[in-house]
């Protein structure tokens, strides 16, 4: 699935966890999508004027944070799934 589907489908709201397929030892919290944590996007679906994706990014196994990793190139990449809030993000801000 797309970010943008992924937000839409999480109620118009940041803050999903995700995945790609071919991320081996790393996950993404989803910041903002458009610059919003939340409300409608801008644009028509499927790909909302290619609005910009904000993300922090984490070693899935420790929780390290990883400071700079890079945004996607494709915005219409189609390999994003969600996954479960990590075990070690319980408690964060």
């Amino acid at each position: 699935m797309t970010i943008y589907r992924i937000y839409n489908e999480n109620g118009c709201r940041a803050g999903f966890w995700v995945q790609h397929r071919r991320w081996k030892d790393w996950c993404a919290q989803v910041q903002s999508v458009a610059g919003k944590s939340d409300g409608p996007l801008p644009g028509q679906a499927p790909f909302h004027d290619d609005a910009p994706i904000e993300f922090r990014w984490f070693d899935i196994r420790s929780g390290r944070q990883i400071a700079d990793r890079p945004m996607p190139e494709d915005l219409h990449d189609k390999n994003f799934t969600t996954i479960a809030v990590p075990w070690w993000s319980r408690g964060r801000n």
